[in-house]
């Protein structure tokens, strides 16, 4: 799978995410407001405008992906915007313009696009070559990060029946809890830039664009749960957090894991060893999600350890295997 194939399914899906965009915001103005608990509002065509202008976006990316070598200042324009957004948005938090439970359009709209347009815009220049090669180890050590997070600022709020002890912990805690979870919205986009890393190593088939494409919808089901424990979190806790970790730890861990377990089998010549240890790890995702859906906090937590603890040296040993 080349790079070149990489770039075009990036804008694909960025076109198809603005199309998809602005036609809810055109057609649905009163929906955003309703999604998010704010105040309808006067002039929903104004929204509808907004919602327009973004899904011309949308027809940019496109051609963009039918003319990568134009892409570029298309691509630049739009990196721009999804770093002015966030700027935006933290302005209009900070005065109190709107609520931090609105971080989810930010996180969809604008962050998880941060990655994949500055590679596509730095492609071709030396450094981006060392980039691509840290991809690994950029995913151990941020996945890393995110489980020790997990396994001390998080652990005391993190249950997916959440009593009234770790509502209590989560108000006590805000700070922490919301950048304990912002920081595992970094493993989660790492953690696919690993899958694109991986893919773009092995011989191209279809299996390879659908396990990728897996590990996208893992993504997007990541991002609504952790948006959700960041941002409604600590005024209604106690009501997002169950759908918020089953989210998570069902929906976007399997997915992962199914991804993982796909690639695994088209990737070759790896030693015996390596090879049993990479089915290990992803049917120990698999393993974690099913200990989710049965409700087992304590099988969660236990699984959680061991996949962690396997996943972060095995991602630096076959990273440097794969190189």
């Amino acid at each position: 799978m080349s790079r070149l194939e990489l770039q075009r399914a990036i804008l694909v899906l960025a076109a198809s995410y603005n199309l998809a965009f602005g036609l809810w915001a055109a057609q649905v103005p009163r929906a955003f407001f309703e999604l998010f608990g704010l105040d309808a509002p006067r002039y929903p065509a104004i929204w509808a405008t907004l919602g327009m202008v973004i899904g011309l976006y949308g027809a940019l990316y496109a051609y963009a992906a039918w003319r990568p070598e134009r892409a570029r200042p298309i691509v630049a324009v739009g990196l721009a915007g999804k770093i002015i957004g966030p700027i935006g948005w933290v302005a209009a938090v900070g005065s109190g313009e709107l609520p931090v439970r609105t971080f989810g359009l930010i996180a969809f709209n604008d962050i998880v696009w941060w990655l994949p347009f500055a590679l596509i815009l730095a492609d071709g220049a030396p450094v981006t070559a060392r980039l691509r090669a840290l991809a690994p180890y950029a995913c151990a050590a941020v996945n890393a990060a995110a489980a020790l997070a997990l396994a001390t600022v998080l652990a005391p709020g993190a249950s997916s029946a959440p009593a009234e002890a770790n509502a209590a912990y989560v108000a006590g805690h805000v700070a922490v809890w919301r950048a304990g979870w912002l920081l595992w919205i970094a493993a989660a986009i790492s953690l696919l830039a690993f899958f694109a890393w991986w893919a773009s190593r092995l011989e191209g088939s279809v299996l390879l664009w659908g396990a990728l494409g897996i590990a996208c919808a893992g993504l997007a089901v990541d991002l609504v749960a952790e948006s959700l424990l960041v941002s409604w979190s600590p005024e209604r806790y106690r009501d997002v957090a169950p759908t918020a970790f089953r989210l998570t730890g069902i929906g976007a861990n399997g997915l992962y894991s199914v991804a993982g377990l796909i690639l695994a089998a088209r990737t070759r010549r790896l030693p015996r060893w390596l090879a049993e240890w990479s089915w290990i790890v992803w049917l120990l995702g698999i393993a974690l999600a099913a200990a989710v859906a049965l409700g087992s906090d304590v099988g969660a937590r236990l699984l959680t350890a061991a996949l962690f603890a396997l996943l972060v040296p095995w991602l630096v040993l076959f990273g440097r295997r794969m190189t």
